[in-house]
């Protein structure tokens, strides 16, 4: 089954906790998950969603509401598929 999401990748653990509260608070839907060895050894932990939210948190970030370092783009097929979509 196809499924698209995207990984959101942040400099340190807090930036991610501070992250999922905010956008929780947007009641958008999100899961912190362990940050896959493929993508980076700096933080521990990620931000998976709905590739739909990619907007509101590009917003977020241009008005210094939340920190992220990288957005990957994370497709769930036969094969995963990791892709940066924004450094």
């Amino acid at each position: 089954m196809y499924m698209e999401y995207i990984i959101v990748t942040f400099e340190s653990t807090n930036f991610a906790i501070q992250a999922e509260s905010v956008l929780k608070q947007l009641n958008l839907n999100v899961q912190i998950i362990p940050t896959p060895r493929e993508i980076t050894l700096s933080c521990g932990i990620s931000i998976l969603t709905q590739i739909e939210n990619l907007k509101e948190i590009d917003e977020l970030v241009k008005v210094g509401k939340i920190r992220i370092k990288e957005v990957y783009n994370y497709i769930k097929d036969d094969v995963k598929k990791l892709e940066r979509l924004r450094p």
